[in-house]
């Protein structure tokens, strides 16, 4: 074999590598998309009914040195999504949820000198709508501020692909109070199950979220390889497992088949 025939034969393999790893990074990509695609259907459907049946919000806020603030209702459902262009097309790259728990109700809620710098970081820290006034003694040294806090929380979600390596980043915003929550899981592993489950926990319905994510791939840990021990007669034990509770009718229907059966009755 000459030298013009050896470099072409290297040529070629170097080019089907470049042929089998664009296909293999185009198949990440599809399943982002449809997991992305999947998410903004469902959630976005789920909102149109929830902006009509106003379900009330069964989470209660932990406000420091307040308590819990509970009432609220679910109000102005949003979904919307971005698009991302990757290798040669547009594919779904994020997918954006919000919504309102709220109430009328107005809290009023005095600090003194010592709790009012504090205080008032925490209502920054967590996006709460407030407004307050200063009083003063006849020094004009503050004696105490006064808070009006409105029972009003955005809920947020954010659903972002990563097409290259087909994962799905999924962050949360004060589902059931006013933390933060990251999920990951293989674009793949996010099927209809899942995005289900996602809504009920981000209304706060029973769910199996937490498990469906735990089960990924993504975040089960390689066991821990032990020391050797002297060998033994083994011994088995077996776990008998509680049969199923039955699931309401409304649950076996799924989330938005009752929520349409709560419209069409209350219609």
């Amino acid at each position: 074999m000459g030298l013009l025939d050896d470099l072409k034969k290297q040529a070629d393999a170097l080019k089907a590598q470049d042929v089998d790893r664009t296909e293999s990074l185009r198949a990440n990509a599809v399943a982002v998309d449809h997991a992305l695609r999947r998410a903004f259907l469902y959630m976005n459907d789920l909102g149109k009914q929830l902006n009509v049946v106003q379900m009330p919000c069964p989470f209660a806020y932990k406000l420091p040195t307040v308590g819990d603030i509970t009432g609220l209702t679910f109000k102005d459902f949003f979904a919307d999504f971005r698009s991302k262009h990757f290798i040669d097309k547009d594919y779904y790259g994020e997918v954006h949820l919000a919504t309102r728990c709220a109430s009328d109700k107005v809290l009023t809620i005095k600090k003194g000198p010592d709790e009012m710098e504090k205080f008032r970081d925490t209502l920054w820290q967590y996006n709460i709508e407030h407004k307050s006034e200063q009083y003063r003694d006849q020094r004009k040294v503050i004696t105490h501020e006064i808070f009006e806090v409105k029972c009003d929380f955005r809920v947020q979600a954010k659903f972002e692909g990563d097409h290259e390596s087909g994962r799905l980043k999924i962050m949360a915003k004060n589902v059931g109070d006013f933390t933060i929550d990251v999920f990951q899981m293989m674009a793949l592993e996010f099927n209809d199950k899942a995005v289900e489950e996602f809504a009920k926990y981000f209304i706060g319905r029973p769910n199996e979220w937490v498990e469906i994510v735990k089960r990924s791939a993504l975040n089960q840990r390689a066991p821990v390889a032990a020391a050797p021990k002297p060998r033994a007669e083994p011994q088995y034990v077996v776990h008998k497992e509680p049969p199923p509770a039955a699931a309401p009718a409304d649950e076996k229907r799924g989330l938005l088949g009752s929520l349409r059966s709560f419209i069409k009755k209350d219609g």
